[in-house]
């Protein structure tokens, strides 16, 4: 049971690493260039998907990875720009 989480994991972490890799992220100053974290998403990404695969077959696993990564690009933009709002109208 351990392996489905630690990919379903992997891949949220990537697409979180991969969202902070492009140009028009609304996160702000990054501690790292963008490319590390676009290295370091595509491997999550890889890594996340051999674990669903070992796990599933081959259509479902491709299909929890989408479904993941497209949840995560849909909701954490919105949720940066809700939280930027909050901390501007705070201060």
């Amino acid at each position: 049971m351990i392996i489905p989480i630690a990919g379903g994991a992997a891949v949220v972490l990537a697409a979180v690493a991969l969202y902070l890799a492009t140009p028009h992220q609304c996160w702000g100053e990054l501690p790292f260039a963008a490319a590390a974290y676009g290295r370091s998403g595509a491997a999550m990404l890889v890594s996340g998907l051999l674990m669903l695969l070992s796990w599933a077959g081959p259509a479902t696993a491709l299909f929890i990875v989408a479904t993941l990564l497209m949840t995560i690009w849909s909701v954490v933009p919105v949720v940066i720009a809700w939280w930027r709002n909050k901390r501007k109208g705070a201060a």
